[in-house]
């Protein structure tokens, strides 16, 4: 969520990349190169001298630089540049500066200011030599994946390339890569640490002596965890010498900034604080023990107090994200969160009485205790209550007109305290902050959902809706409508979605035609899962008339970019093959289709969504539409390459994946087809083993239901179809409708229960709501006596209070939902489908080949082997 942070600051209501905000003052040498070129790219403005050629890597140089000084750092570092020929990088502004080094900003950029590229070893010894020398007694920032040149404290170097080179994943995303000694791509890796790949020498100074251990001790202190890494520095668990416990937060120097003030500063500013905080109540903060510097960080050290921070709790306790929890629970959950509301503000009445606010009031700032005592913690932006506003805050838990241009000086630092209380009482109950925020009326619709479990007190909701404006019209229909006609609602949703899924289109955006989450912008904003082709198969499954003109961009981009697309049916060609021959342009299909076919990874990457699998499927789908019968066998010779057991756990990808999208269940749904199509029993058999392998990732979610975690490394317990449940169900329900089986049943139906929850926090397709909407109606349909929710025409109108109405219909937050999204996997294409299955029963919503059984068997001149029920 940190690194989609950056996507928010460009646009109002959309993702855009950070490079689309203005950069601020420009940085520019004061004596410009003379016949260089210069350009900007991204957040970075490039020098390059004539008939310059970089090598493809080498040993980058770095230059860092407290903000202060940036501008004569760049003197200094451009003068040496040009008179040795070496092409150079710098941040464009002084706003890039602040985010790069910011407190939420990439610990692997971070404190790189300038970037240098000498084309040998001997050139960039010359320079780091230089600029120590001229740069003596300049202090920057720590570059944490440098190593500093001799006794300088901002230059450093490190070994990677120079030219941009990248290998593409089969989910669309690009890996920084170089190349080994022996001419073999390898990751250029850029981790918080210096690294030097196999073979690789330094050659610019001795390497410092390890201290033979992992313990990390000074100043009195064993430092024993890691609880939070921060740009601006870490928070960690130590211990003193008689083996009490402490709470240790550093701050690095030069880092961390808001606005002028670094982490340094405001550490100081915290530890008098707090100082004065606790002479005056002792038990309102925690105790300041000590501040020190040690190397070039300052560290304060406080008591440790125990407990897990609220959103944590929140997470671990709330019964609205488990199946089928009783009424008397959620009056206990209430009844905590209750308790906990009024701690907090006896607490912050207190610190007020004080001349104290708190300014941060968030849900990282609270630990709870076993016994649900709560305690605030992280006083940094803690400020007497008769200053201007500082600049610290969450998105969120702070007034929405508090990050208006020259606003802050302007609030009450009181009123935000008050703001904060109340959105945390939202976070208790359901965090649902940027959607109520754009769309009040969605918190009616929340109210509504938990009444039909259990209301919570009234004391606890008049908390979560203290803050909310009053919208000057109502754009949705009151819960008591919807549940007088729920279908009819629904159905009025899915068209009002639909209508501002229509104008979201924008054709004379060079980026993208609709607007889509951060992991568009990292892959390509062309495919099925964050892309124009996502959108129009959407708009296509709703009945909508597609505007010729998208379509023939669709078309251009793709087939122009063919070559550098993954094959993917969710990310790459293979996807947008399919809906072009959906829209009825065939050549242009056959063109991606046979690119995605011969990219390397249809055959290195397993996976339905970027992988083997997905080619695989649109290539039965062509089957299906064309009767060639190639299409059946490069089908065949695709899922046949797969290899079994651990052996196809690499294909999968990194950390072992579970999900449909990434994992085994994917591979599964595409040999249920190959089976049908081709009437042999063993892809079907393989598909049976790979659904009960998929099982190593299942996890009981209470009250007996079904979740997968995530992978073998995020042990997250998810419900959701990309990854989780729905995903699983998607696939099994297709197995068991060919073969009962009563052990899978069973299995089947506790996944089922996980799927009917209505409480989620995202609306979208892939990892939220829409995505158990549209699964839970297509297993329902699939096995209609099994009567999985009593209540099943009501189940889509869960979406109710996700949705952003307005003058031109209804929108959706994407992403981790702080921006509108129009893509497939997160946004309004994705609710769209999921509501016009819901209130259509559509053929195939997402990709599967239900519809054309019957004609591929009789084609192959064989009976059908399946009866699907629509």
């Amino acid at each position: 969520m940190l690194q989609d942070t950056a996507f928010t600051f460009a646009h109002p209501d959309y993702y855009e990349p950070f490079d689309r905000t203005d950069p601020g003052r420009r940085y520019n040498p004061t004596r410009r190169p003379a016949g260089w070129t210069r350009r900007e790219s991204d957040v970075w403005t490039h020098w390059t001298p004539p008939n310059a050629e970089l090598p493809e890597q080498g040993w980058k140089v770095h230059v860092s630089s407290a903000l202060g000084f940036a501008q004569q750092v760049l003197d200094v570092v451009s003068t040496a540049c040009v008179e040795l020929g070496v092409s150079f990088k710098h941040l464009t502004g002084r706003q890039y500066f602040l985010w790069m080094h910011g407190k939420h900003g990439s610990r692997v950029q971070s404190g790189k200011f300038c970037a240098l590229y000498p084309p040998t070893p001997q050139l960039a010894y010359a320079l780091l030599e230089r600029l120590e020398r001229e740069l003596s007694g300049i202090a920057g920032p720590y570059v944490l994946t440098d190593r500093r040149f001799g006794s300088s404290r901002c230059v450093s170097y490190r070994y990677g390339a120079f030219r941009p080179r990248h290998r593409l994943q089969s989910d669309g995303t690009r890996l920084p890569t170089m190349l080994a000694l022996d001419g073999t791509e390898v990751p250029d890796e850029r981790r918080p640490g210096f690294l030097l790949p196999d073979g690789i020498a330094d050659p610019f100074g001795p390497v410092p002596e390890s201290d033979g251990g992992d313990e990390v001790s000074f100043h009195g202190y064993t430092f024993e965890s890691v609880l939070q890494p921060s740009n601006a520095g870490g928070a960690y668990r130590a211990s003193r010498a008689d083996g009490s416990a402490v709470f240790v937060k550093e701050a690095r120097a030069h880092n961390g900034y808001a606005g002028d003030q670094d982490a340094c500063e405001r550490l100081e500013r915290e530890y008098l604080t707090l100082r004065a905080l606790h002479a005056a109540a002792p038990t309102l903060a925690p105790e300041p023990l000590e501040l020190f510097t040690e190397w070039e960080h300052t560290f304060l050290v406080t008591e440790f107090v125990p407990g897990r921070t609220l959103s944590k709790w929140m997470v671990a306790t709330n019964p609205l994200i488990h199946a089928g929890q009783d009424a008397a629970v959620f009056a206990a959950y209430y009844g905590r969160c209750t308790h906990i509301l009024d701690q907090l503000a006896a607490q912050l009445a207190t610190l007020h009485e004080l001349g104290y606010a708190f300014v941060d009031l968030s849900p990282g700032n609270v630990l709870v205790d076993d016994n649900d005592t709560v305690r605030l913690i992280d006083f940094e932006a803690t400020q007497p209550i008769d200053h201007p506003l500082g600049l610290l805050g969450t998105p969120g838990y702070e007034p929405p007109e508090s990050r208006a241009p020259g606003a802050r000086a302007k609030i009450d630092p009181l009123h935000v305290d008050a703001y904060g209380l109340t959105a945390l009482a939202q976070l208790l109950i359901f965090p649902m902050h940027e959607a109520a925020r754009r769309s009040p009326e969605t918190l009616d619709h929340l109210y509504a959902d938990l009444a039909e479990l259990c209301p919570p007190p009234t004391n606890l909701w008049n908390a979560v809706v203290r803050s909310r404006p009053m919208p000057d019209a109502l754009r949705l229909p009151t819960p008591a409508q919807v549940r007088s006609a729920p279908e009819d609602a629904v159905r009025s949703l899915r068209d009002r979605t639909a209508d501002a899924l229509e104008r979201m289109a924008d054709l004379d955006n060079p980026r993208w035609m609709y607007p889509t989450a951060p992991d568009g912008h990292r892959s390509n904003t062309r495919c099925v899962a964050y892309g124009t082709a996502g959108v129009l198969h959407a708009l296509r499954a709703a009945g909508r008339e597609i505007d010729p003109r998208v379509v023939e961009r669709l078309r251009a981009v793709a087939l122009r970019d063919r070559q550098t697309t993954g094959p993917g049916l969710l990310f790459g060609n293979a996807g947008i093959a399919w809906v072009l021959d959906d829209l009825g342009d065939r050549d242009a299909a056959m063109t991606l289709l046979a690119a995605a076919t011969g990219h390397r990874l249809a055959t290195e990457a397993a996976g339905w969504g970027g992988g083997a699998a997905g080619v695989a499927m649109t290539h039965l789908s062509f089957f299906q539409r064309t009767g060639d019968p190639g299409h059946l066998d490069q089908a065949q010779r695709l899922l046949d390459a797969l290899p079994d057991g651990d052996a196809l756990m690499p294909l999968l990808g990194q950390d072992h994946p579970s999900g449909l999208v990434h994992g085994r269940p994917g591979v599964a749904l595409a040999l249920y087809y190959l089976s049908v199509f081709t009437g042999a029993d063993e892809p079907f058999e393989r598909g049976l083993r790979l659904l009960r392998e998929e099982l190593v990732h299942a996890e009981p979610i209470p009250v007996a239901a079904l979740g997968f975690r995530v992978s073998a490394t995020d042990r997250r317990n998810m419900p959701y179809l990309a990854c989780g449940s729905a995903g699983y169900v998607h696939v099994l329900s297709r197995y068991l409708g060919r073969r009962p089986d009563p052990e899978l049943t069973a299995l089947l139906r506790t996944c089922v229960r996980a799927v009917g929850i209505r409480f989620t926090a995202a609306p979208g397709l892939f990892q939220g709501q829409a995505g158990l909407t549209l699964v839970h109606a297509d297993v329902a349909a699939r096995f209609p006596d099994e009567n999985f929710l009593s209540d099943a025409p009501a189940r889509p109108a869960a979406l109710f209070k996700y949705a952003i109405a307005g003058e031109t219909g209804v929108r959706w937050l994407g992403g981790h939902g702080q921006r509108l999204s129009a893509d497939l996997a997160t946004g309004s294409a994705g609710i769209l489908l999921a509501l016009q299955h819901a209130t259509t029963g559509v053929t195939d919503p997402l990709f599967t080949l239900d519809h054309c059984l019957e004609p591929a068997a009789d084609r192959l001149g064989r009976p059908g082997r399946l009866h699907v029920q629509q």
